[in-house]
């Protein structure tokens, strides 16, 4: 297979860091004991499932027993969601999230509305900004769980936690509050036990490790029941066979993430500014999302007169490697987002979604802003509603 000459779709797959792959092999290999086992073969794994456990928590602020592995993030928010409501149905069913969770939260929260719960939706301004005023306004007596995205992955708009979880604190104290930071853990600092929330979702891409691994943080005395039963993994809380390799790679993709994370995100920051700064040169391009609070590496615009999936089309064949939106994005449908921010169409149907790595290079990002000059152009002179 051949790598497309600019590859700018990190968030939807990323190459391994060599590190990782590397303290994955042994346990593809002679180290395959179950770490479930009472003998020998069984002790390496589950010594190195805890050591695991220790990295992921060192790089979210939190003690090792908050961490419950996962498949990804995808299945931690669900457990998040699921979780939660069903150990928590005291405190009444009613759930509070922001209008710009990623799709996975927002199947979550649908899921325990077939059940019989009612969702209220957060506003956000034109940006994709959460304000501490809009959270108390929502969150009620009757709240049993507050949603918040850390980054939201379309427009990549960062939220300031602290103010919107002391808020949600304010209107109902008992609440459980969920931090998605599946999109940011790994690429922003976090201290989950100073944020004050109840559980936090991690994935295992941003982080550097396979996008099928990931946790949810989970606080001592939130309460959660587990999606998947019938095993004593994971404190009880995931029951199944653990990804032995794939908690090694996430624990070490962690370590690595914590001690580069300074020098990955002024690299991301730098390498996003030179993109952003090209394709908003193509007349009729604007950027999604805040200009500043950002996902570090994350880039989305929309291009007038132009779809989206046809232009991520036109940019693969030019070698250049994006997507029409966030990996979880149906084809063919608007992000919530891009409409929660106030865009209508087209607009909201012309959005290309680009993210980086530390590992992009100039000559990456100067490839893609070309191709998607000369695609859009060719776009528009075939679209019979463009200007002229």
């Amino acid at each position: 297979m051949s790598r497309p000459a600019a590859y700018l779709d990190h968030a939807a797959a990323s190459p391994l860091d060599e590190r990782v792959r590397a303290a994955m092999l042994p346990f593809l290999g002679e180290e395959f004991g179950s770490p479930s086992s009472l003998h020998e073969a069984g002790r390496g794994p589950a010594e190195a499932i805890e050591r695991a456990r220790e990295e992921v928590a060192a790089l979210a602020g939190c003690e090792p027993g908050w961490v419950v592995f996962t498949s990804g993030a995808t299945e931690a928010r669900a457990l998040a969601v699921a979780g939660l409501l069903r150990a928590n149905r005291a405190l009444g069913d009613r759930i509070a999230l922001t209008a710009v969770e990623h799709p996975a939260t927002l199947a979550a929260c649908r899921a325990a509305e077939r059940d019989g719960a009612a969702l209220d939706r957060i506003p956000v301004d034109g940006l994709g900004a959460v304000a501490a005023a809009d959270v108390a306004a929502v969150v009620g007596d009757d709240t049993a769980l507050v949603c918040l995205v850390h980054g939201q992955p379309d427009i990549g708009t960062l939220q300031e936690l602290p103010p919107l979880i002391a808020a949600a604190r304010a209107a109902r104290a008992e609440a459980r509050v969920v931090v998605d930071a599946g999109e940011t853990a790994g690429l922003v600092p976090l201290d989950a036990a100073a944020l004050g929330a109840d559980a936090l979702v991690l994935g295992g891409g941003p982080v550097g490790a396979p996008p099928w691994t990931g946790a949810l943080l989970v606080r001592p005395g939130a309460r959660l029941h587990p999606l998947i039963g019938g095993g004593a993994q994971e404190g009880g809380k995931r029951a199944g066979a653990q990804d032995v390799p794939g908690i090694v790679a996430l624990g070490t993709a962690a370590r690595i993430a914590r001690e580069e994370m300074a020098a990955r995100a002024a690299r991301c920051a730098a390498l996003a500014e030179r993109l952003t700064r090209g394709l908003l040169a193509v007349p009729g391009v604007r950027l999604n999302g805040h200009p500043d609070r950002r996902i570090p590496g994350h880039v989305q615009v929309s291009a007038g007169w132009v779809d989206g999936e046809a232009l991520t089309l036109a940019l693969a064949t030019r070698g250049v490697a994006a997507s029409p939106g966030s990996a979880c994005s149906a084809a063919g449908k608007a992000a919530p987002a891009l409409e929660a921010i106030g865009l209508e169409p087209p607009w909201t149907h012309s959005a290309v979604l680009f993210t980086l790595r530390a590992t992009t290079t100039e000559q990456e990002v100067d490839r893609a802003v070309a191709a998607f000059a000369d695609a859009v152009a060719a776009l528009r002179a075939m679209s019979p509603v463009a200007p002229s």
